[in-house]
């Protein structure tokens, strides 16, 4: 892929042989397309598997991602989608090709400059999971009226759960109602928190995982 600078293509967007020109996010973009016919190399691999991985992480939350990673996206002028996979690309794979998996304790589904607020943690109910957090907790850009996000991510299943505005930080504690279940579930467990403008929010914190 080439980012071409204002005016080096001449005026010219679209397909072109085998390369295609747009515009995207105020930069011209420059891709080279088609089938490749030669055998895959074990990087080649090992990205595609990545991907694969990746993919399948953000699929059933991009609404949650949509807000948790808006404020970068616009930042660095691409997508929140682009920002997500490249930063859970970089830091949330372990193992190696082709055992690669994912590392749920460091995937984040929101990203930003607030701070993280301490001793967050989650217990289950019969309706749900509650999550707890230090009401008390002060520090530039940490507000009580600041919104709480909270998931429960089930790993290979449509049992996800999240809510975008389940309470305010400083209440101190929030619900994420769950149905029940006639076969355990595993969720992975995370919350954020994001002011009330839309200006600024933290990145995500891991509470664990419960069997539901």
């Amino acid at each position: 892929m080439a980012i071409l600078r204002n005016g080096s293509n001449d005026g010219f967007i679209g397909r072109s042989g085998n390369t295609v020109t747009y515009l995207r996010y105020g930069k011209l973009v420059k891709r080279t397309i088609g089938l490749r016919t030669d055998k895959p190399t074990v990087p080649v691999l090992r990205s595609r598997q990545v991907t694969a991985l990746i993919t399948a992480l953000l699929k059933p939350v991009k609404s949650f991602i949509a807000v948790g990673f808006e404020l970068e996206g616009k930042l660095k002028l691409t997508s929140y989608y682009t920002v997500a996979t490249s930063y859970n690309r970089l830091n949330a794979i372990s193992g190696t090709y082709p055992e690669q998996r994912i590392d749920f304790t460091k995937v984040l589904f929101s990203r930003g400059k607030m701070p993280l607020t301490p001793d967050a943690s989650v217990r289950r109910t019969e309706k749900g999971l509650i999550f707890n957090w230090d009401a008390s907790f002060t520090a530039s850009g940490v507000n009580g009226n600041d919104q709480v996000m909270l998931m429960a991510y089930a790993p290979g299943s449509s049992g996800t759960v999240f809510q975008l505005n389940a309470g305010r930080r400083s209440e101190g504690q929030a619900i994420l109602s769950i149905r029940k279940r006639r076969k355990p579930l595993l969720l992975e467990t995370y919350i954020s928190f994001m002011s009330e403008n839309r200006k600024r929010v933290s990145n995500s914190i891991y509470t664990g995982h419960i069997i539901w």
